[in-house]
């Protein structure tokens, strides 16, 4: 990985200073999550995603961090219930995601997405008409890393 590469991806060190954050309720279902790191009720990760080292202002005009391209299926499911809905995941970035989608989705609308190295929750930014699809822009709540190594880091030296 190039110098880039590794400030845009350092993580910000970790608070060990006090007490533990006591993490919000559930965004998907409002059960409270106390200090887990996955609602006890409907199993949607509770971890924020991780910050970046740079300041905000050297992404002034994008999105919050640096983008990853990632083009694979991803699972869609709403935080107010209805069906689920196969996506496809465009890119990812410590802030949020974009995907390619068969309906529109309501800005605002919160929702679990599941693919095979993330699962997280989102908000809805934006979503507009692409093609014969719905490209639907939403901002990270949480995430949970499913694998040591793909979206974002790898653990191995």
């Amino acid at each position: 990985m190039n110098e880039h590469g590794h400030r845009a991806y350092a993580l910000a060190p970790l608070n060990t200073s006090g007490p533990p954050a006591r993490r919000l309720a559930c965004p998907m279902c409002g059960h409270p999550g106390g200090g887990a790191a996955s609602c006890d009720n409907c199993g949607a990760p509770l971890t924020p995603p991780p910050r970046l080292e740079e300041p905000a202002e050297a992404y002034v005009g994008r999105r919050g961090s640096p983008r990853v391209e990632r083009v694979e299926q991803a699972l869609w499911q709403p935080a107010a219930g209805g069906g689920d809905m196969a996506v496809r995941l465009q890119d990812l970035s410590f802030t949020g995601l974009s995907l390619d989608a068969v309906l529109p989705v309501p800005e605002g609308q919160v929702a679990r997405v599941r693919a095979p190295n993330i699962d997280c929750v989102v908000q809805v930014v934006h979503c507009r008409r692409e093609g014969a699809d719905w490209r639907v822009h939403a901002r990270l709540l949480t995430l949970r890393l499913l694998t040591r190594s793909g979206a974002f880091v790898s653990t191995t030296v």
